[in-house]
C-alpha cells in the first residue's frame, strides 16, 4: 500500500514517514503544503493520504483532502492535535487520528483503514482513531 503522507511539522513528518515504512508501508512525502501535495498525489497515485489538518499557509488540509477525494478519489485520514469536529469531513474522509499518538496507534490505524477501504471490518481500533462509516444520510 502506497502512502501519501502530508504533515507541516518538521520533527512529526519524517518520524509519521519512519514508522509506516518500517511498518512495510510504501510512503510518499511527507509534503508541508498542499499544492506540493496534490501534485505529488497525481503523479505517483498513493492508496491513501494522511493530511494533517492544519498545515502551514494556503491550503488547509481539510480543503486538501476533500480535493484528493473529488479530483482523484484518494481516501484521506486526517491528523490532527486539536479537539477538530470532525464531522465536517465525514463526507470526504475515511476518519481522524488523534495526536499525540504511539508508532502502534499510527501503523494499527493505517491497518485499519487498508481494512476498511478492502471492504472488510477492521480486527482492532486504536483509540486514537476515529472512523466515519461513509457518509452521514442528510
Amino acid at each position: 500500500m502506497k502512502l501519501l503522507v502530508v504533515e507541516d511539522d518538521p520533527l512529526i513528518g519524517p518520524a509519521v514517514k519512519a514508522v509506516l515504512e518500517n511498518a512495510g508501508y510504501t510512503v510518499v512525502g511527507p509534503l508541508r503544503d498542499a499544492a506540493k501535495a496534490m501534485r505529488l498525489a497525481i503523479r505517483e497515485k498513493p492508496d491513501l493520504a494522511l493530511v494533517d489538518v492544519f498545515l502551514a499557509g494556503g491550503e488547509t488540509g481539510l480543503t486538501l483532502a476533500r480535493r484528493l477525494k473529488e479530483e482523484l478519489s484518494l481516501p484521506s485520514l486526517l491528523v490532527t492535535g486539536f479537539d477538530h469536529r470532525a464531522d465536517e469531513a465525514r463526507d470526504f474522509a475515511v476518519g481522524v487520528l488523534r495526536k499525540p499518538f504511539t508508532p502502534d496507534a499510527l501503523s494499527a490505524s493505517v491497518g485499519a483503514v487498508a481494512e476498511l477501504l478492502g471492504g472488510l471490518r477492521p480486527s482492532s481500533i486504536p483509540s486514537s482513531l476515529e472512523l466515519f462509516q461513509g457518509p452521514q444520510e442528510g
